[in-house]
């Protein structure tokens, strides 16, 4: 399916130009549409005026992504997963990252600190605060109420997305039915259990699960759900170790993904999740060095999954603190994996100011590189130096491309000085250029009206620099003598 043009959208609009939505025109509305920076339901005179209802259902088929999206949860942490275009990121980009979800036990006597623990999680890297989605609360127990006790104490402890994890019917609604005004994700439906739990869902407009590791038999029990009236489905076709398993895993979940995106069944349009936490239900730990082993196997299931847009992981191994190493690595791939590839990731250029910086304060020069800035300002805090960061604008490329490109070059960069007014804040005109960069030093001297050093290549070099290399006075002097002649 041809993704619709702006035009094709503008053409279901009403074409007042209203504003209501907060753009000044239909056509602005149309175009971040498409970009999903707005939804449908932000037009109100479309979803207010009767006589609109027919382009309000054509809008809506042209704007639904081929693999439907699904919401799990709730508020400001609720999870939007799935709702993908292409099967291939470098096609257009990824939407919406893999969830991560971490599983509890409801018998863990440590339920809400662990909640607690799972829910306040954030690391921060490049400029993003890397979280996690939601708690998958397994019916370990057997028992109904301890299930139903155990979902509403998470409910208390965490604004997380819950997933309700359990194959009995009786015991799953049980639970669902305590806390189903936060929306959990219902694990799971069966060929055996289709009608019970996908009333339920119809009734409570819940989101649900089917399992089945026979891909006939999954995408009939989807198109079951849909005729029953169920509006939100995540397919599960599930999650294998052992030798040539994990290619069977790989295998099953891409013939679901491009079903949905190439083929265009619309009983396969949904987001496709995977379960690396059942790798433990198939090993045996008898040593510490086994533990690992295992928690590496569960990472590396993750890993895969991730890269290949799997809409949805549970995990095991993050619960304890100590286990930060294995989110740490899942959250950082993400982060990679999902950003897009349409857009520099870039910052604004302009003079930052690293700490308390005095008049004879170093001044290093850096691109607008995302990935280069904030590492390289990260490195000046971190080793407490009291500097200014001039941030060239290199249209969001790295040092090393862009000298090579000439997006980083030394009338660039003495206009980012004149405009930010770099030497307005010290007592020299000295630059600091990158070690990758070293050949602009020359002709950055004459663009500028500065002295320039050429720092190292990587700023973690930057405090040894420092030590040895920075000699403020020494090049001023240097600096005199040669602007004289």
């Amino acid at each position: 399916m041809a993704r619709p043009s702006p035009l094709e959208v503008y053409a279901l609009l009403d074409k007042s130009n209203c504003k209501d939505c907060g753009y000044d025109t239909c056509m602005a509305f149309a175009t971040d549409l498409l970009e999903r920076k707005i939804r449908v339901k932000d037009c109100t005179h479309l979803i207010q005026d009767p006589k609109q209802a027919k382009n309000l259902n054509k809008l809506i088929k042209v704007v639904t992504p081929p693999q439907k999206p699904v919401i799990i949860g709730t508020g400001e942490r609720q999870c939007e997963i799935g709702g993908e275009e292409v099967l291939m990121r470098h096609q257009l980009t990824y939407y919406n990252p893999t969830a991560l979800f971490l599983e509890i036990a409801d018998e863990d006597p440590n339920i809400e600190d662990t909640a607690k623990y799972l829910t306040d999680l954030k690391i921060e890297r490049i400029g993003d605060v890397l979280t996690l989605d939601g708690i998958a609360l397994r019916c370990v127990s057997g028992d109904s109420e301890q299930f139903k006790l155990a979902a509403k104490k998470l409910t208390e402890a965490s604004n997380l997305p819950i997933m309700l994890c359990c194959l009995d019917p009786d015991l799953l609604l049980a639970a669902a039915g305590e806390i189903k005004e936060k929306k959990p994700l219902l694990y799971a439906i069966t060929k055996d259990s289709w009608e019970k739990i996908g009333t339920f869902a119809v009734q409570n407009g819940l989101p649900v699960v089917a399992v089945s590791n026979n891909l006939d038999e999954l995408i009939s029990i989807s198109a079951t759900l849909k005729k029953l009236g169920v509006k939100e489905i995540v397919l599960d076709p599930g999650t294998f170790y052992g030798p040539g398993k994990l290619a069977y895993t790989y295998d099953k979940i891409m013939q679901i993904r491009k079903a949905a995106i190439d083929n265009e069944d619309v009983n396969a349009g949904w987001p496709v999740m995977g379960v690396p936490a059942a790798y433990w239900s198939q090993v045996k730990v008898e040593s510490d060095k086994d533990l690992w082993l295992h928690q590496y196997q569960e990472v590396i299931m993750g890993a895969i999954m991730e890269s290949i847009d799997t809409s949805l992981i549970v995990l095991h191994t993050g619960q304890k603190k100590e286990e930060i190493w294995a989110l740490l690595a899942l959250m950082t791939l993400r982060q990679s994996v999902f950003s897009d590839p349409r857009v520099y990731p870039a910052v604004d250029p302009g003079l930052y100011k690293i700490g308390e910086p005095d008049d004879m304060a170093p001044i290093f020069v850096t691109s607008n590189y995302r990935m280069t800035k904030i590492p390289v300002e990260q490195d000046l805090q971190g080793a407490n130096l009291n500097c200014w960061l001039l941030v060239a604008d290199t249209e969001g490329i790295g040092i090393e491309s862009a000298v090579a490109g000439g997006q980083f070059n030394a009338g660039g960069i003495a206009e980012a000085v004149k405009e930010f007014k770099a030497f307005d804040n010290v007592k020299h005109r000295i630059l600091v250029l990158p070690g990758m960069a070293a050949r602009l030093s020359g002709a950055l001297e004459d663009e500028a009206d500065a002295f320039v050093v050429v720092g190292p290549r990587d700023s973690s070099g930057i405090p040894k620099f420092m030590e040895i290399q920075w000699k403020p006075e020494e090049f001023m002097k240097e600096y005199e003598s040669w602007s004289k002649e």
